[in-house]
């Protein structure tokens, strides 16, 4: 009876699992393209375009193909329009949460809690672009077992513009595609 009791005890150490959490760390460099900023100003709509360059990276919980963390994301977007004098820098924070299938493929989503932005308008006057929210989905693929590609959409609103030390509370719209190389690993 000892010895069945034994062999139980020894089998069942050998057959358990040990929980297994990893932490996710995924630097990020990809290219802005079709990035829009809409301004409402007294009824009227005035949007502009550019693309740029973005930079970032994803901290966070993985664990058996899904995933939960922050990320972040650092842009200068290049205006094709006379209103700006020099490119918009737009800097968010975001939580997402997202699942990596075994057939090379993940899926995510995000939603933005902190966005700002900075840039010129066509005087040289500073522009403050502050409480920026919004959202991000994104797809990716695995190519190499330590490099995905990814293809992002951001859409969010900034609550307030401040120029030339003034503060107004005009909602301005943007959004963006974003390509980009990402290279997520586990400790």
């Amino acid at each position: 009876m000892k010895f069945a009791q034994l062999f139980l005890l020894i089998l069942a150490f050998f057959m358990i699992k040990p929980a297994s959490a990893d932490v996710l760390i995924e630097p990020l460099v990809g290219f802005n393209a079709n990035s829009k900023i809409e301004v409402d100003q007294a009824g009227a709509a005035k949007a502009s375009g550019g693309m740029g360059m973005g930079y970032g990276g994803r901290l966070g919980y993985y664990n058996y193909g899904f995933s939960l963390g922050l990320d972040y994301l650092k842009s200068s977007i290049d205006m094709d329009d006379s209103d700006f004098k020099k490119n918009v820098d737009i800097s968010e924070w975001g939580a997402f949460v997202g699942f990596k299938f075994p057939i090379l493929v993940k899926v995510y989503a995000g939603y933005i809690f902190s966005a700002t932005g900075e840039t010129k308008d066509k005087d040289g006057d500073k522009v403050d672009l502050n409480d920026g929210t919004g959202v991000k989905v994104g797809v990716g693929t695995t190519l190499l077992p330590f490099l995905d590609i990814n293809l992002e959409y951001r859409k969010g609103t900034f609550g307030e513009i401040k120029t030339g030390g003034t503060k107004s509370s005009i909602d301005t719209d943007y959004s963006a595609y974003m390509l980009s190389v990402s290279l997520p690993f586990t400790i």
